[in-house]
């Protein structure tokens, strides 16, 4: 098991960091411009009489930046574009040059709860088109929102248990198998991942998350409270495989689990080799059902019955390159047909290039042609 992944060594971490307050670990954004690896530019291709928007890009913080990349198709489309500080209180004013922003936003709960009201003031209340949507950004890091719209949509997901009341989470305890998987609604890279191993541990996490001051988490200023999030402990076949959909184009990866270790996600165990077809059709359904034009989802196969389920899926992930699927040694992607058939294409492609051209040729195409109609 890696010790930095676990909840002991994150508060012990924030502990000794609270010490040292005004020693500080975080950075800003980064440009890693220069140091991009070589790949084939991704062209937009906007119908007749639909303008190219006027894109306010926002640098997000990610150690393998987006913004670099969104960039980098900006000007490769000759799109115009302006850097646009969303942090600033003038945030709003600024917006007023924009038809579109772009941004990254990462999975810390403070820029979370920035990104959703200041996206739900700019699309729903101003009418600008936003990447991420409103809706997009409600989905993404909350694990217990994604669990009900996959059960909504009937997708194959792992059996969950989900309550806000501790009398039913009390007796859900005394009577599910263990060990059981513990995750807190926010948190990536399976930070937030725990093994309850037994109905005592379960019994004491859940009166701690029902505590007035709840559970303290990886998160040093935001605490588990009044929920909890249950999954039996899936057999697995020693990985779980990641599925990445862009409109008609899909890529995809396995991560090995680590001997003792009962996750992937996180692990730095990544085997590049083609997803199996299965797992491919299933990520291409949610990212149609939830209308994503990105999405990442991790699947578990059952070595009992070769069954698929899915674990969770995210709209941003860590990419550090444009390899993303790789086959025989090959960079490419698989490329959809309409009778949901594909066939391997090779490319070297930055994956933020081809959302952005499918956020353009279809969520910008359609509100352009609203605005005609709106003022003819």
């Amino acid at each position: 098991m890696r010790l930095t992944r676990t909840r002991r060594y994150m508060l012990l971490r924030n502990a000794a960091r609270r010490l040292a307050p005004g020693q500080r670990s975080e950075h800003g954004p980064l440009d890693d411009s220069a140091d991009l690896e070589d790949a084939e530019p991704v062209m937009l291709e906007l119908p007749a009489g639909v303008p190219k928007p006027r894109v306010g890009l926002v640098k997000d913080v990610d150690d393998y930046p987006y913004w670099t990349k969104y960039r980098r198709f900006l000007a490769a489309n000759d799109v115009p574009y302006e850097i646009y500080d969303i942090h600033r209180s003038t945030w709003r004013q600024a917006a007023e040059s924009f038809d579109m922003v772009v941004w990254r936003p990462m999975s810390f709960p403070f820029e979370l709860d920035e990104c959703r009201r200041k996206f739900h003031v700019l699309e729903q209340l101003l009418g600008k088109v936003c990447h991420p949507s409103f809706a997009e950004v409600m989905l993404y890091e909350d694990k217990l929102l994604q669990y009900e719209v996959l059960r909504q949509h009937d997708l194959p997901v792992i059996d969950t248990f989900i309550t806000s009341s501790l009398d039913e989470a009390l007796a859900h305890v005394a009577v599910c198998g263990y060990p059981a998987v513990w995750k807190l609604s926010c948190g990536s890279g399976s930070l937030g991942v725990e093994l309850a191993r037994d109905r005592r541990t379960a019994e004491r996490w859940l009166r701690q998350a029902f505590s007035f001051a709840g559970r303290a988490t990886y998160w040093p200023y935001v605490g588990q409270k009044n929920y909890v999030y249950l999954q039996r402990l899936e057999p697995n076949s020693g990985w779980d495989v990641r599925c990445i959909v862009v409109g008609d184009a899909a890529f995809g990866y396995y991560r090995d689990v680590p001997p003792g270790e009962f996750r992937a996600s996180g692990m730095g165990t990544v085997r590049r080799e083609a997803p199996p077809a299965e797992a491919v059709r299933i990520a291409r359904r949610l990212a149609r059902a939830l209308d994503l034009p990105q999405v990442a989802v991790d699947l578990l196969e059952s070595p009992s019955d070769g069954r698929l389920s899915i674990i969770e899926f995210s709209s941003f992930i860590q990419i550090g390159t444009p390899r993303q699927l790789t086959v025989d040694g090959v960079p490419g992607m698989l490329v959809f047909s309409d009778d949901d058939t594909y066939e391997f294409v090779p490319a070297k492609v930055w994956l933020q290039e081809l959302t952005l051209k499918r956020v353009m040729e279809t969520r910008w195409t359609a509100a352009a042609r609203l605005r005609e109609e709106g003022g003819r």
